[in-house]
């Protein structure tokens, strides 16, 4: 298992479109990671004995593939990253240990110890990605601190334009 002492991370922004992520879950959490990755053009295999109506919709109109069952170790195979977003710790740490036996990137949302990498708080304006995180340790100071930036982000534009 990785449960590694604290290492910074490397910021990177990634290409994934045309490639597979697997997400386990299918909670709002999973929801909101999967509307990201969408937004990337990925290609999104989700797998959970149950999803929200959001992403129902989603399969309907094949943007998304579901597994309507629990994560088995092949189900992460071929896959370029995979996020396990399930309300079950447990699975999550089976999902972790999996992916790191496959040499695959994981993402646990709630356990950056047991993850290769951690999606940052983040918002679009005009040209520019601005995102925000604090090495895993506080998710909340880095979703605060985007929101605060994406308030403000327009005053800064015109702040800059006057120098």
């Amino acid at each position: 298992m990785r449960r590694r002492p604290f290492i910074p991370y490397y910021p990177v922004a990634l290409n994934l479109s045309g490639r597979l992520v697997a997400v386990v879950g299918g909670g709002k959490v999973a929801e909101r990671k999967i509307n990201k990755l969408l937004r990337a053009k990925a290609r999104i295999k989700v797998i959970s004995p149950v999803i929200t109506p959001a992403l129902k919709r989603l399969v309907s109109k094949k943007k998304i593939t579901w597994v309507c069952r629990s994560v088995r170790s092949r189900d992460l195979r071929a896959s370029t990253l995979v996020i396990a977003a399930a309300s079950n710790s447990a699975v999550n740490k089976s999902v972790s240990r999996w992916s790191e036996n496959g040499k695959i990137w994981a993402n646990v949302v709630d356990d950056p110890e047991l993850s290769d990498f951690i999606s940052p708080a983040s918002f679009r304006k005009g040209k520019a990605v601005i995102s925000v995180h604090t090495d895993g340790k506080d998710p909340v100071l880095s979703r605060d601190l985007k929101n605060f930036l994406k308030e403000e982000w327009d005053d800064f534009l015109s702040y800059r334009r006057k120098s």
